[in-house]
């Protein structure tokens, strides 16, 4: 099944509200040019606790940048903060779009400190606690999210996401689940709707076949002699393969893809993703053999089909369960956005 349709996080979600600024965007927003590290919520700005009992009229008005129901957002926080933000990236971005990269880190900032106060503010007022068991889940549920050689400790320490971080975001997961209830679990019907919605799109896999190869590359404008010679040196190998040669090593030792690393594995390649001379031999080769030598525009290759799987439909009964838990986070995320907007429509909030 081609669908990203995954495992619920609903309190990673709401964590990543803070990381990457605004969780509630939609989702065809690109992210900024040249970023791929995410932004932090421990941002520096004075979280809506330390931000308590500070009032408006006891600081400068030039001194203010945001003002949300009379807790305010200084403007030397703030420059800071995107000060900091923007040098850890400033290399990653060209020189033409940084005005406008650093314009919108601070509306993004200033949107974060917004949010994050309304819905600190709206936690206060209802009397919703995090306890330990609640923050070890929450845990427990980042640690399945993290590649298996990365560590919880290393992971939030580049993130910046403190032990107040992960508290918070499990108190607005619980603040969004008191507001929804029971109808955010989808209906047979809705269901059904999503799979015939997207049935060719995400439920139906397509032919693949698992390869690995040799490749000695050949340049353009090389002499007919040095053709020859790699054409004489992909025979050679071929026929080590032919006798028992060991594939991954004689791949790591001579080929001239950086696939070698891996023995030459390419893993599962479906058609139109090769050159049509390599995608013929891949597909239509049997398993294990080792091909005969092919040439491509890239040069010469020994192909060897590893597995291969037949285009395969998933049907309703199968994917049924990953659609509930998909259809389910959506909407989650409709409910938190429906929070974030009323919160909002409430309070008095003063950009300067």
């Amino acid at each position: 099944m081609k669908t990203n349709i995954s495992k619920s996080w609903p309190i990673i979600f709401i964590l990543f509200v803070f990381i990457l600024f605004s969780g509630c965007s939609d989702k065809n927003s690109k992210p900024a040019v040249g970023v791929n590290k995410v932004v932090s919520s421990d941002s520096g700005l004075p979280s809506p606790e330390s931000a308590a009992g500070v009032k408006t009229e006891n600081i400068p008005t030039g001194d203010i940048a945001v003002s949300v129901d009379g807790k305010v957002l200084k403007k030397s926080e703030l420059d800071n903060n995107v000060k900091e933000k923007f040098n850890l990236i400033k290399d990653r971005i060209p020189a033409d779009r940084q005005k406008e990269f650093k314009e919108n880190l601070r509306k993004q900032l200033i949107d974060l400190f917004i949010t994050r106060t309304l819905l600190s503010d709206e936690i206060e007022k209802r009397k919703i606690e995090a306890t330990n068991e609640d923050v070890k889940m929450a845990m427990d549920q980042i640690k399945i999210g993290l590649p298996p050689n990365k560590k919880i400790d290393d992971f939030l320490k580049e993130n910046k996401i403190t032990q107040q971080d992960i508290i918070l975001a499990v108190k607005i997961d619980k603040l969004r689940n008191m507001e929804a209830g029971q109808k955010i679990k989808p209906t047979q019907k809705e269901i059904n709707k999503f799979y015939n919605d997207n049935r060719e799109k995400l439920f139906e896999e397509p032919e693949t076949v698992r390869v690995r190869h040799i490749l000695v590359a050949e340049g353009k404008d090389e002499s007919d002699k040095i053709k020859a010679e790699k054409k004489e040196k992909i025979e050679n190998l071929r026929k080590q393969l032919l006798k028992g040669g060991d594939f991954a090593e004689l791949a790591r030792e001579n080929s001239d893809c950086p696939s070698k690393e891996a023995g030459g594995d390419l893993n599962y390649i479906k058609r139109g993703q090769m050159a049509k001379e390599f995608e013929k031999a891949a597909f239509s080769q049997k398993k294990n053999v080792i091909g005969p030598v092919i040439k491509t525009e890239f040069g010469y290759h020994i192909v060897q089909v590893l597995d291969h799987k037949l285009a395969k439909k998933v049907t309703l009964d199968e994917a049924k369960g990953k659609i509930s838990v998909y259809l389910e986070q959506q909407k989650k995320i409709e409910v938190f956005k429906d929070i974030l907007k009323k919160l909002r429509e409430k309070a008095k909030i003063t950009v300067y």
